[in-house]
C-alpha cells in the first residue's frame, strides 16, 4: 500500500479536508479492510478471543454519539504477506495465528507490538444501534443524511484506523 492510500489520514488528522464529502468518498472507495497493527490498541479497541467455532477472535470499540450507539467491529485476521490459502498462511501449510493464545487486550497488545508482528488485515463491520452495516453502506447518501452525527464518527474512526482503499488491498485488489 503506498503513501497515496494515507493521504486521506493527514488531510482528515490536519483538518484540511476533513469534509462530509470527502469523507463518504473515501469510504465509498474502501473495500472494508484494515490493517491491525498498534493504532488498534490505541484508539481503544478491545480484543475478544475466540468464542468457539462459530465465532472467530476480534476486535471492537463502542462509541456514543449522544443520540445513539456506534461499535466497530474488526473480524477474521489474514496475513496479507501469506500465501492466500487461509488466514495466517504460509507458503503450502497452515499457520499459527499470532492471536491465538491471546485472551483479552493486553496480550493482543503484546502481540502487536512485538517486533515479529507485521500488520494483518481484518474486516470492519458497524454496527449503529442494532442495524449491522458494511462500510460502503455507511458511505450513501441516505445514510448519511439520516445520520450525519454516526456517520462523521463512523468516517473519522475508520480513516483513523487507516480503513484500505479497494485497489490498494491485498486481498480486494484482484
Amino acid at each position: 500500500m503506498g503513501a497515496e492510500e494515507h493521504d486521506i489520514v493527514a488531510r482528515v488528522t490536519s483538518g484540511a479536508s476533513n469534509s462530509t464529502g470527502a469523507l463518504a468518498a473515501h469510504l465509498g472507495q474502501a473495500c472494508g479492510h484494515v490493517l491491525v497493527d498498534s493504532r488498534v490498541i490505541q484508539q481503544g479497541y478491545r480484543f475478544h478471543a475466540e468464542l468457539g467455532d462459530e465465532i472467530p477472535a476480534f476486535f471492537n470499540r463502542r462509541i456514543s454519539t449522544g443520540s445513539s450507539s456506534v461499535a466497530i467491529t474488526l473480524q477474521s485476521g489474514f496475513d496479507p504477506e501469506a500465501a492466500a490459502r487461509g488466514p495466517f498462511a504460509s507458503d503450502d501449510t497452515w499457520s499459527t495465528d499470532p492471536f491465538d493464545d491471546c485472551r483479552n487486550t493486553a496480550d493482543a497488545r503484546v502481540v502487536i507490538e512485538n517486533d515479529d508482528y507485521h500488520a494483518s488485515l481484518w474486516l470492519a463491520k458497524i454496527t449503529v444501534g442494532f442495524d449491522l452495516m458494511e462500510v460502503a453502506q455507511a458511505a450513501e447518501p441516505l445514510f448519511i443524511a439520516r445520520h450525519p452525527n454516526e456517520f462523521r464518527v463512523i468516517a473519522e474512526e475508520l480513516v483513523a484506523l487507516g480503513i484500505v482503499v479497494g485497489h490498494a488491498c491485498p486481498l480486494c485488489s484482484d
